[in-house]
C-alpha cells in the first residue's frame, strides 16, 4: 500500500513540475525583401561603376508629394538615387506623376503604386523636366553629380530621350512597399556653368538597377 502512495505521489509530482517550465516561443522569422541596387554605364566615354555595399553606395528614396483639394488629382513623383556619403558621385531619377485622390487616401495606395509601376514596365517613358511632370502621361528626370558635386540634368528643352522600364518584383516587409526595377537609357545631362553658359555630357549604355518606395 505504501509503495503505491509512494508511485501515485511522485507521477503527480511530475506533472505539478511540468506544468511549471516555461516552453519558449519562437516567433516565425520576418520576411524581408532583397533589395540590390546598382549602376553601370559610360559617362563621357569614361566606365563608372556604383554597386551596393561598395564604397558606401546604397539606394535612397524620398519622395515628391503634390497635394490638391479633392477632387482634383494629386500629383506623387517617384525618386531612386544611388549615392554615397564617402563619394561625391552619384546618379538619381526621379519617375511620374503617380495620380490619386489625396482626400480618399493620404498617399496612393499599395494597388495603385503596384499597378503604376507595373504598367510602365517594358514601355519608353520620355525625359521630362520635373516641373512637367504633371497630368496622366509619366516621365523621368535623371539627374547626375560628377567628382566636384556638380548638378547635371536631363532638359527636354536641349535634346529629347526615352528611358526603359523593367519592373523585376513587387513586394513588402516591416520596412515598407516596393517595386524593384531595372532600366536602361543614354541621354546627355546639362548644366548651367556662370562663365562657360550651357555645358553638356553623355550618359551612354547606362543600366540603374534599384527600387522605388511606396
Amino acid at each position: 500500500m505504501r509503495k503505491e502512495i509512494a508511485g501515485l505521489f511522485f507521477i503527480s509530482m511530475f506533472f505539478v513540475l511540468s506544468s511549471c517550465i516555461k516552453h519558449e516561443v519562437i516567433p516565425p522569422p520576418n520576411s524581408t525583401v532583397d533589395l540590390n541596387c546598382s549602376f553601370q554605364g559610360f559617362i563621357n566615354g569614361t566606365n563608372a561603376e556604383y554597386t551596393q555595399n561598395v564604397l558606401g553606395y546604397n539606394c535612397y528614396n524620398d519622395n515628391l508629394y503634390y497635394n490638391n483639394p479633392s477632387p482634383t488629382l494629386s500629383n506623387c513623383l517617384y525618386t531612386s538615387e544611388i549615392s554615397s556619403f564617402q563619394q561625391t558621385q552619384k546618379i538619381k531619377l526621379t519617375f511620374g506623376p503617380m495620380q490619386w485622390d489625396a482626400g480618399v487616401s493620404s498617399i496612393p495606395t499599395l494597388t495603385m503604386f503596384n499597378d503604376f509601376h507595373s504598367s510602365n514596365s517594358g514601355v519608353q517613358v520620355p525625359l521630362k523636366d520635373i516641373a512637367n511632370m504633371t497630368g496622366a502621361n509619366p516621365g523621368v528626370q535623371i539627374e547626375y553629380w560628377d567628382s566636384n558635386g556638380d548638378r547635371w540634368e536631363t532638359s527636354t528643352a536641349n535634346a529629347a530621350g526615352f528611358v526603359n522600364f523593367i519592373t523585376l518584383d513587387q513586394a513588402s516587409d516591416n520596412t515598407g512597399d516596393y517595386s524593384l526595377f531595372e532600366c536602361t537609357f543614354s541621354v546627355t545631362v546639362f548644366r548651367q556653368d556662370p562663365n562657360q553658359g550651357l555645358l553638356n555630357m553623355t550618359l551612354n549604355n547606362c543600366k540603374f538597377r534599384g527600387w522605388f518606395k511606396r
